[in-house]
């Protein structure tokens, strides 16, 4: 295996992927994303080219929809493209049909826009939870060869915490790719990407790296818009104490973390979650052009 650091980026604009924690926003899940989306993904696939990496996108079908030229140019530069479903609504609130209405969806916008076979998933929010198992059966029974939603930490908002930490092959069928944890002190402690990366230390999470083995996968994952701090702009008037402590929490790091994540990639070799599961499962490349079944 050449390198065991897989690199995620969740492509989507701030806002609008903000929308369930901001209660207090009338703008519907499915709205148009705002064009900076465009701008910070290029400014990202930029710096993957300059440090030499390849990355796998989970692409919300939205952009897709209204941006189709950035999927174009994610392809171009031979990255691997994934969904991160439609409407960035929470899978847990969502019925089973309307999830796979859902996820149809964001598969016909990224058809459109040029791509093949989408192998992976991943939800809004990590909200794949034991309330939303349900959804691993939709995956499988689409076509999907791996999921990356299941976080094994506890929070308010998702999270599995005795989940297990390193990709593992599920009873559907399905590989599961969890984003990168530490344990200490008993407990699983997230530092893979968003806001925990941005607060953890540099050293810790080059020091969990280097102490892995070779053959322990780690999951890490960003947003474009982390790499411009000023794209924290709420569209809406804030009314409520939870919409400001989470704009404020977004804040925090935001800065900081463009040369955190220059460094990180700079430091270490990442690849497409597609390549690691091409050496797991001993296949030849995943290099097929038909879609995912829509049965």
């Amino acid at each position: 295996m050449p390198t065991s650091n897989v690199i995620s980026i969740d492509v989507e604009d701030w806002y609008h992927s903000s929308l369930d924690l901001f209660k207090d926003s009338d703008v519907p899940h499915g709205s148009k994303p705002e064009p900076s989306v465009v701008n910070n993904t290029l400014q990202t696939l930029d710096l993957l080219s300059e440090t030499g990496n390849k990355a796998t996108f989970f692409i919300l079908g939205t952009v897709a929809e209204h941006y189709p030229n950035i999927v174009k140019e994610i392809l171009s530069r031979k990255h691997e493209v994934a969904t991160h479903g439609y409407s960035h609504k929470l899978v847990y609130n969502m019925k089973p049909e309307e999830f796979k209405d859902d996820l149809k969806v964001s598969l016909e916008h990224l058809n459109n826009a040029g791509c093949g076979r989408i192998l992976g998933y991943r939800a809004p929010y990590w909200s794949i939870t034991k309330r939303s198992l349900w959804a691993l059966d939709v995956l499988s029974k689409l076509g999907f060869k791996y999921d990356s939603s299941i976080f094994p930490i506890k929070r308010g908002l998702y999270g599995i915490p005795d989940a297990p930490t390193v990709p593992h092959k599920l009873p559907q069928g399905l590989w599961e790719f969890p984003p990168t944890t530490i344990r200490f002190p008993g407990i699983n402690i997230p530092i893979a990407g968003g806001g925990y990366l941005r607060l953890t230390p540099y050293w810790i999470v080059a020091s969990a790296i280097r102490k892995s083995s070779s053959q322990h996968v780690r999951v890490f994952y960003f947003h474009p818009y982390e790499l411009d701090p000023t794209d924290i702009k709420v569209k809406h008037k804030v009314r409520s104490a939870g919409s400001f402590a989470y704009w404020l929490q977004q804040i925090v790091g935001r800065r900081s973390n463009p040369d955190k994540l220059k460094k990180l990639l700079s430091e270490f070799t990442f690849t497409s979650i597609r390549q690691i599961l091409e050496t797991l499962e001993g296949d030849k490349p995943l290099n097929s052009n038909e879609n995912i079944s829509n049965n």
